[in-house]
């Protein structure tokens, strides 16, 4: 069963990590079979690495253009060397009063 993504932007990658684990593999697993470090097949998920891209790809059964159609063409050629935006961390927001800050009591 593929995710249901628009073939404009491919596949959310963490809809590929799912469809990895559910067919009982992992992301590290796959680069130990293609002689890979893990941390290339996992930087590969968000920045075009051809090798890691198409294991993923293979492993799953689909080609590269389906999974990342902004990375690669019909042919599984690398067409762009631009990562994915990195998502924004949300910043959290501050307390309004410190310990530091409010007025302490003292014992009588």
């Amino acid at each position: 069963m593929e995710p249901q993504n628009s073939p404009a932007c491919g596949w959310h990658r963490a809809d590929i990590l799912a469809e990895v684990r559910k067919r009982g593999s992992t992301l590290a697993g796959i680069a130990r079979s293609v002689g890979l470090s893990r941390h290339s097949v996992y930087w590969a998920m968000i920045t075009p690495h051809p090798r890691a891209n198409l294991a993923v790809a293979e492993f799953l059964g689909v080609s590269a253009s389906t999974l990342w159609p902004q990375w690669f063409d019909e042919d599984g050629k690398l067409i762009s060397k631009t990562p994915l935006p990195r998502p924004r961390p949300r910043l959290e927001p501050s307390p309004r009063h410190s310990s530091a800050s409010s007025p302490r009591q003292t014992a009588a």
